[in-house]
């Protein structure tokens, strides 16, 4: 194993089948689907390899799902739950090395570089990490080791479910020329549909590519798959810190009882709130607003969402409440405030659970503001702070200390 890199790509096999059969014991062994009850509409989220080997998979229609699999078990799923286990996966690799870097909501690399001192081989090192993870969760992994993000993703895929594959520098050179150019980092289906016109269907055959040529077609990406081709993956295991709380708040110049400049103000708050929870790939399961009376006395509380959401036309509802029950002396308020906590990454699988208009619609204000300034698009809720706020480009220009992190 190359002494400067050992670099794991861990993979938690058939994750939310998996907590499921953990969960309920009687379901070990037998096909799981998650996604949602019979008869209702939707995919499979994610299916037990019990379940894949009879034919039912991702992406599928639960009826067609049902209609191969009439005696497996359909569960609609808790994010809620999945989250709590993965949080806890995520603590047993932290306790092997800082350097982890989830890719989703089943899968991280880990960056074990200094790590192998306390076992005799990187082999048992891996074996360690995954009986730890069947000991304390009773869910099994997949795990790849190599000197590269690219190498541990091929070695990780090599063996499931439950494998451990340990690939070294010279045996994951030998073999790159025969592998297949779907295996390469970044190159989805229709760039290898593409490749393949070209007559380039192996890692072998496309190093054969010269540099330029791959540039002009692809830019970029073509530049990559160059070092690709050649076993060269530089690309480090970032460790993803997230913020612990989002947080915007203002106070005001005068102190107001107009609900509805309040709730403007409120929504406007979580707009921004929102964004920036959207720019950093993560979604919030518990939302709070905090009140400042006239007389300096504060009063905040929060709410746990139902789903961890960052589209604020889910989460307002929640906003709204919050403030209802809170605004009971009806004197001056002179500062609001919105805050999101209890963050997680805004992986696919909660994508999947939640619905998927409201986050799309959220995102696509993002790019129309991002292009044409936030005036460009808003909502009516907000438009009564127009004349309260000076408008630019970015929104509303609000008192220190406005938008605090």
């Amino acid at each position: 194993m190359d002494r400067q890199r050992i670099i794991a790509l861990v993979d938690m096999n058939a994750f939310l089948a998996s907590v499921e059969q953990a969960l309920n014991p009687d379901l070990i062994g037998k096909p799981v689907i998650v996604g949602g009850e019979p008869g209702t509409r939707g995919i499979v989220i994610c299916a037990s390899y019990e379940a894949r080997k009879l034919g039912v998979g991702f992406g599928l229609p639960l009826s067609e799902a049902y209609r191969r699999l009439p005696k497996a078990t359909f569960i609609k799923g808790d994010i809620k739950i999945y989250l709590d286990y993965w949080r806890q996966v995520q603590s047993i690799l932290e306790a092997y090395t800082p350097l982890v870097e989830p890719v989703s909501m089943d899968e991280a690399y880990l960056d074990l570089t200094g790590c192998k001192n306390k076992f005799d081989t990187v082999k048992k090192l891996g074996s360690a990490l995954k009986y730890e993870i069947k000991g304390r969760l009773n869910i099994r992994c997949s795990m790849g080791i190599s000197t590269s993000k690219m190498f541990a993703k091929i070695a990780c895929n090599m063996r499931k479910p439950d494998g451990l594959t340990v690939i070294n520098r010279e045996r994951a050179l030998a073999m790159l020329p025969l592998l297949p150019v779907g295996k390469i980092v970044n190159i989805g289906h229709k760039s290898e549909k593409l490749l393949a016109k070209l007559g380039v269907l192996t890692a072998g055959d496309l190093r054969g590519i010269p540099l330029p040529v791959l540039t002009d077609l692809f830019g970029v990406r073509g530049k990559e798959w160059h070092s690709y081709a050649r076993g060269i993956d530089k690309r480090k295991v970032r460790q993803i810190v997230n913020p612990r709380t989002i947080s915007r708040e203002t106070t005001f110049n005068a102190d107001s009882v107009d609900r509805g400049f309040l709730d403007g103000t409120l929504y406007y708050l979580l707009e921004r709130v929102c964004q920036k929870l959207r720019e950093l790939g993560l979604v919030a399961g518990r939302i709070g607003v905090k009140i400042r009376y006239v007389d300096y006395s504060s009063i905040d509380d929060f709410k746990t969402l139902r789903m961890p959401s960052s589209a604020e036309g889910e989460i307002h509802p929640y906003v709204t409440t919050l403030f209802d029950q809170l605004y009971a002396r009806k004197v001056g308020v002179r500062h609001l405030g919105v805050s999101a906590v209890r963050l997680s990454p805004l992986f696919r699988q909660i994508r999947m659970f939640e619905s998927e208009r409201p986050y799309d619609l959220a995102k696509g204000l993002d790019n129309i503001r991002a292009s044409l300034g936030y005036h460009a698009v808003f909502t009516g809720r907000t438009m009564l702070l127009a004349d309260k706020f000076r408008e630019v480009v970015d929104g509303y220009e609000l008192r220190t200390p406005s938008l605090s992190q």
